[in-house]
């Protein structure tokens, strides 16, 4: 079981005295090999902070976490310099005082679609703990802000497949990334000035599960072009993600039919390297979509069809063309 040394179990005790009232937090475990010590750490810190509750539940994600809020991960056991910010964190939630200036939260108030943040950090890291301290306010404020703290240390697997070589790193919607010491006002300024055509798969994908599809299909028929990010969506391997996306060609057929059937030929091209659901999905999307070019491929592309599912989605495809 991870052991505290005196010095952090003395911070913990004056911590767990300072505060008014009990605090919730979540322990969101996952089919991980570091999962026990998560489980560990947590029977320690409830022995040694009383007022704190942790409710432990299987979750969906990859790593397991402490869930501060809804919007803010913590995949990392805060020891060491990484202690002090962590129940600064659980503290702010407790009072619910966040000292930011008036501009931070002026520009706060800016963004209005989900943004993900992901900081690697690692426990020896002597410029990792200002950066948490920078960050955690913001997603504090902002619950549009989805921050995921990750000990890069503790998951290597993941840092690698990130392409992360040194903490903190600081990745804006797997996209744009900070190494070393970064601002508030540097980081809210490159969300905001975005150009929604360049945003990710992943900020895509929550916009659409927190139910802003139209805003979306809004950006593209605003700029008259189909965002990279959203062709994505359209060949995700999970099939909620792709329902959501389809749902968007239907707005977007309905207002724009021109626009969108500059889908499909990016679709066909991509259809032979998909399997079987998302090729069916894909032919639901070339019959609201397509052209009578579309329909010359689906004619002739029936032909080499096996799958009964695939040739019954080709045949639907045609009837809504016709």
């Amino acid at each position: 079981m991870q052991k505290f040394d005196e010095q952090s179990t003395s911070l913990i005790q004056n911590w767990d005295q300072a505060i008014k009232d009990q605090i919730k937090i979540k322990l969101i475990t996952a089919d991980h090999i570091e999962n026990n010590q998560f489980l560990n750490f947590t029977k320690k810190l409830l022995d040694t902070a009383p007022k704190l509750i942790i409710e432990s539940e299987k979750g969906e994600k990859e790593l397991p976490c402490f869930m501060l809020k809804e919007n803010i991960t913590y995949s990392a056991l805060p020891l060491s310099r990484e202690l002090t910010p962590f129940l600064e964190a659980l503290s702010q939630i407790d009072s619910n005082e966040i000292r930011l200036s008036d501009s931070i939260l002026q520009s706060l108030d800016k963004i209005d679609i989900p943004v993900s943040l992901k900081l690697y950090i690692a426990l020896e890291c002597p410029h990792c703990p200002n950066v948490v301290k920078t960050l955690m306010p913001l997603a504090m404020v902002c619950k549009n802000l989805h921050l995921h703290i990750i000990d890069g240390t503790l998951f290597p697997e993941t840092a690698t497949k990130d392409g992360v070589m040194s903490a903190p790193c600081l990745i804006l919607d797997d996209d744009f990334r900070w190494t070393g010491e970064v601002s508030a006002q540097e980081v809210i300024k490159m969300i905001t000035d975005r150009d929604p055509s360049q945003l990710s798969a992943v900020t895509l994908k929550n916009i659409i599960e927190q139910g802003d599809a139209s805003w979306i299909a809004g950006q593209m028929i605003e700029k008259k072009k189909i965002f990279d990010g959203f062709i994505k969506l359209l060949l995700h391997e999970v099939w909620s993600v792709r329902l959501g996306a389809m749902v968007i060609v239907e707005e977007l057929v309905e207002t724009d039919p021109e626009l969108a059937a500059k889908l499909c030929p990016k679709l066909i091209d991509l259809f032979d390297t998909k399997d079987v659901p998302v090729q069916g999905d894909i032919l639901y999307v070339l019959g609201e979509a397509g052209s009578s070019e579309t329909k010359k491929w689906i004619n002739n592309k029936i032909t080499t069809l096996e799958h009964q599912d695939l040739i019954d989605a080709a045949n639907d495809a045609l009837d809504t063309l016709n």
